[in-house]
């Protein structure tokens, strides 16, 4: 007895993944595969909308790299604290028929269905991100410096590949320093860039590293040899990694073999390096280790002060998004559709597009004026006009998604009728004859001539038109009336107003 007061439905949750620096590993996705938003609840009565669905929040490493699984393209990169990307957003709440409501359809029977949400499987990527990455062969003695240089407990042991995952560690250096953010990247092996070992797997976070620390194993049995071999890796995964500044240093030089021959070594490292960043260390005994983080420090800060200075940016080496998942698809162009049609099929067509799709899922069918209103907008949207000159004839077959129907053109409008169809019709054979400049006489358009006196054949000119083609011109003038002086109505006379085309041509006549 009110009218329509059905309030709208709350929209869904959507799904977003926040940068957490706390964390450094994806173990907790690992053995997650669904992910969800929460549903939003429906409207009521009383114009009272539903609520909102709550957000699922996924808290993900800094260095975090999210693509889009079966395209590969990247949708984003989450590099700060607390950053946030949207991977799948809630669907929109459902209308109800209280938004229908206009000043001629004062008592809408129509109400929309929630917007559904946005379903896609993701690809998670991490590439830590930190001042110094430690590089070097298995077991060189990684792991052991890092425990050495900051508070990290990584496994240590006496066996090549001791370390299987990053560990990150912070080497503090004093409370006026920010102190380094060190990365200890499992061992790398010859033939590491064709995924030799552990090298697909883990190359990529030395790319997050701003400068490397390449950690030499003195025990080994030709450490400069070894040295040059994890430089030529670097170069062929990717030629800019070679090109990162590097620190070298030669461990274990608390074993008395590697003692003896300290001098020689460093010497030979430092032909082979072309730079005199080389330092002796004993990551077991802690010699010369306060010393190497103080002096990487240093170095970092020029590095970062350099990229600064060149007009780089830190980030310079940030993946750029490809996609944007934060769109759902009522936020698409809803002209952005295509029409399919097989040859082997006659008479089926499917559109595709994602606003018309989403639109065809919102629409309570059981209601006949939302099925109404998606014949309408299937008019604003060309679709139908775009059938029809494709030659989609009436009773064709027209998908569009799960949703079959059968076309019919604007001319079966059941709120026209028939007569002034079937008149219609009449009026634009005669047009299409004129225009093709055909012989009337043989034609099924006898109905449209008659014959004089002299028994030619004449239009006949009382012959009903279209209202936008001059059917106006020949209304019956005794239905037209005006106001007289006393503010009632008065018949028009046929004498008093003229609806002559040279009459139409004049200033005195009204237009709206």
């Amino acid at each position: 007895m009110g009218g329509p007061n059905g309030g709208r439905g709350g929209a869904g949750g959507s799904v977003i993944f926040v940068a957490d620096s706390g964390l450094n590993t994806l173990a907790g996705l690992r053995n997650t595969i669904h992910i969800r938003g929460e549903s939003g609840k429906n409207g009521t009565g009383k114009n009272r909308d539903g609520r909102l669905g709550n957000d699922a929040i996924v808290r993900v490493p800094c260095g975090t790299i999210v693509r889009e699984l079966h395209t590969q393209k990247v949708a984003g990169e989450l590099r700060q604290h607390g950053q946030e990307l949207i991977v799948a957003p809630g669907g929109r709440g459902g209308r109800g028929n209280a938004a229908f409501l206009t000043s001629r359809r004062t008592a809408p029977k129509l109400s929309e269905l929630g917007e559904p949400g946005i379903a896609r499987w993701l690809s998670v990527e991490l590439r830590l991100v930190a001042d110094v990455g430690f590089l070097g062969m298995p077991n060189a003695g990684k792991s052991t410096l890092l425990s050495s240089a900051s508070a990290a407990k990584p496994k240590i042991a006496n066996y090549p590949f001791t370390t299987i995952i990053p560990n990150l560690g912070v080497c503090d250096l004093g409370e006026e320093s920010s102190g380094l953010v060190l990365c200890d990247i499992p061992g790398l092996i010859e033939g590491a860039a064709q995924g030799a070992g552990l090298g697909f797997s883990f190359l990529r976070h030395v790319r997050r590293c701003k400068v490397l620390l390449h950690v030499v194993d003195g025990t080994s049995d030709d450490p400069v040899g070894d040295y040059i071999k994890l430089n030529n890796e670097l170069a062929m995964y990717d030629e800019s990694l070679a090109q990162k500044p590097q620190v070298v240093v030669l461990n274990k030089v608390d074993v008395s073999e590697v003692h003896e021959q300290e001098e020689e070594i460093m010497s030979r490292l430092r032909d082979a390096a072309g730079h005199t960043r080389i330092m002796s260390i004993s990551a077991a005994t802690t010699k010369n280790v306060k010393e190497l983080m103080g002096r990487l420090k240093k170095f970092v800060d020029a590095e970062k002060k350099r990229k600064v200075d060149e007009g780089m940016s830190e980030d310079d080496d940030i993946m750029l998004a490809e996609v944007d998942l934060s769109k759902n698809a009522l936020d698409s162009d809803s002209d952005d559709y295509e029409i399919i049609s097989d040859p082997a099929y006659p008479g089926q067509w499917r559109v595709k597009g994602p606003y018309i799709e989403q639109v065809a899922k919102m629409t309570h069918w059981e209601y006949p004026e939302a099925v109404e209103r998606f014949g309408r907008l299937l008019q604003a949207l060309g679709i139908r006009d775009e059938l029809s000159a494709r030659g989609a004839m009436e009773g064709d077959l027209v998908m569009i998604d799960e949703y079959d129907f059968d076309f019919s053109p604007a001319k079966t409008n059941i709120y026209i009728p028939q007569e002034l169809l079937d008149k219609e019709a009449k009026y634009e054979e005669m047009e299409n004859a004129k225009k093709q400049q055909q012989t009337p006489r043989g034609m099924l358009l006898d109905s449209f001539y008659d014959e004089n006196d002299d028994g030619e054949d004449e239009v006949d000119e009382d012959l009903w038109k279209p209202f936008n083609k001059g059917g106006y011109m020949l209304m019956d003038k005794d239905e037209i009336v005006e106001f007289n002086d006393d503010g009632g109505w008065d018949m028009l006379d046929d004498d008093e107003f003229d609806l002559s085309p040279e009459q139409l041509d004049g200033d005195e006549v009204w237009t709206s």
